[in-house]
């Protein structure tokens, strides 16, 4: 208990709080609030959530966490099963959803209501797909979060603002149906919507028993028809080609803190959601699902390695960047066992670069009055930090220590070399992840030499804010790279054997639940 709050409601309750914010604080407006207090009402429940996602996280720890709403049964109410890999996704999204909230204030003199609930949304639609563990509500998050992106895409108001909206918003509506229809045919097939409930099935056939429409149907043949149709929503959400074309409009559109965030996690709620449905319910990534995503993820990144280099925008090319990563952790997933390590590496890495590139990158913008690379020479040069920024997120995307993406570009490529000899595809995709590094390189050597290098422009200085953010994000960048042996002893490598090996006690807690009625 905290406070008189079970613990295991607290995934629920952080939800479901910020959802209850994000709505009341339009109320606010009506009865008369200055826009300021709707702002810091805004930052307390964030300040809450990051709290509970820090109780979550060390409670999950020592054992599973699940809570039913309404004490229904998980087979035919919403759960919430949050295990120490769910809890570690939770906790980055409610840690970065807080930092990045400040930032707001960078491009606009005053948040409106709109935008706080906006932000609310977002943080509780991501913070929803880790800790739920009902294929359903999942769903049901993912539009959440669907929703408040595309509010807040527009939130500038410019025609490029707009047209980035609809176009993801076009993607998004045709992918979340694809959703909608494999989580209805999963129903039928198994007759239960809950990931532990279904994994249990899988794990003991003949033993566990539902009231499928369709259980003559080989399990392991449906899940994996329908979990196929599920990867295919979500590489999308992934931004992995040939569905990356939203991300680089929509991303450079956006108020830097939004596009922080997003690129900090957004991808990687979708990764999680990925690695959640193969290992647990499914029991491991299959050989076809593994070879389409070594594919995918090369070209993703040739796609967002040459949009780098012919970018003529800033904010575009730190966009691309985030492109040609998530193609990395597409190849990292594809591994197997062996390349969850890396992928949640990786996913610790974004939600330090990507944040500090659009922090940087976005004042830049916001400073020259647009990001035209030819309207930015010399931007940087009238701030030592603001350079060391720049560059340090620059260096770690090339893969260049001691940075925090380094290392997990070394942890993915010693996953590559150890497999080349059992599985030569494996060199195909080792080709691609070394000519990504090379085209990040040549992308960024224009950046630098135009922003930080280039005397012809007029030299800026940013706020003590964003000078404080970006020497914040750099020294994690620099900080989490040199202690990345630790980081992966006591937070990477337990998140992960919890996902490998927790299946048979992720899917008796469910069972637990529903044998004692919810």
């Amino acid at each position: 208990m905290l406070g008189g709050i079970p613990v295991d409601a607290l995934p629920a309750l952080t939800v479901y709080v910020l959802i209850g914010g994000a709505f009341t604080s339009i109320l606010l407006k009506a009865l008369g609030v200055r826009p300021s207090a709707t702002a810091l009402y805004g930052g307390l429940i964030l300040a809450f959530t990051a709290a509970s996602s820090i109780v979550v996280y060390m409670e999950a720890q020592g054992r599973i966490l699940l809570y039913t709403l309404g004490g229904f049964t998980p087979l035919v109410g919403i759960a919430y099963e949050v295990d120490l890999f769910s809890a570690s996704l939770g906790l980055l999204v409610a840690v970065l959803g807080l930092l990045m909230y400040p930032l707001l204030h960078a491009s606009s003199n005053s948040i409106g209501e709109y935008t706080v609930a906006l932000y609310l949304g977002l943080v509780a639609g991501l913070l929803g797909v880790v800790y739920t563990g009902d294929v359903f509500n999942s769903f049901v998050m993912l539009e959440v979060l669907t929703i408040s992106m595309l509010g807040l895409l527009a939130s500038p108001g410019s025609i490029d603002a707009y047209r980035a909206t609809l176009r993801y918003g076009l993607l998004a509506f045709v992918t979340g149906l694809v959703y909608f229809f494999a989580a209805a045919l999963l129903y039928f097939a198994v007759g239960a919507l809950n990931m532990g409930y279904i994994a249990a099935w899988n794990i003991f056939p003949g033993v566990v028993t539902g009231k499928a429409l369709y259980a003559s149907i080989p399990l392991s043949e449906t899940l994996l028809f329908i979990l196929l149709l599920m990867t295919w929503s979500l590489i999308a959400e992934e931004a992995l080609a040939p569905l990356h074309f939203w991300l680089p409009d929509a991303y450079s559109a956006a108020p830097p803190a939004v596009a922080g965030l997003l690129a900090g996690v957004g991808e990687a709620v979708g990764y999680y959601l990925l690695l959640r449905l193969y290992y647990t319910v499914y029991s491991t990534i299959p050989w076809p699902v593994a070879l389409m995503l070594r594919v995918v993820g090369a070209a993703t990144i040739i796609v967002g390695g040459l949009g780098m280099v012919y970018s003529k925008r800033l904010l575009k090319t730190v966009s691309y960047s985030v492109i040609l990563d998530t193609g990395y952790i597409a190849i990292a997933a594809s591994l197997g066992p062996a390349g969850v390590p890396a992928v949640l590496s990786y996913i610790v890495a974004h939600a330090v670069v990507k944040p500090l590139l659009f922090t940087v990158s976005g004042w830049a913008a916001h400073a020259r009055g647009s990001d035209s690379l030819e309207d930015l020479k010399g931007v940087f040069r009238g701030s030592t930090i603001m350079q060391l920024g720049f560059t340090t997120g620059a260096l770690a995307v090339i893969g260049v220590p001691p940075t925090v993406l380094f290392a997990a570009k070394l942890s993915l490529y010693t996953g590559l070399l150890n497999g080349i000899t059992s599985d030569p595809t494996l060199i195909l995709s080792l080709a691609a992840a070394l000519l990504g590094s090379g085209l990040a390189l040549a992308g960024f050597i224009k950046a630098v030499s135009i922003t930080v290098l280039s005397h012809d422009g007029e030299a800026g200085s940013p706020g003590t804010i964003i000078k404080g953010y970006t020497l914040l994000f750099t020294l994690l960048v620099l900080g989490l790279g040199v202690a990345y042996g630790p980081l992966v002893n006591s937070f990477i490598e337990p998140a992960s054997s919890t996902l490998l090996y927790g299946r048979f006690n992720y899917a008796l807690n469910a069972l637990y639940s529903i044998l004692k009625g919810g």
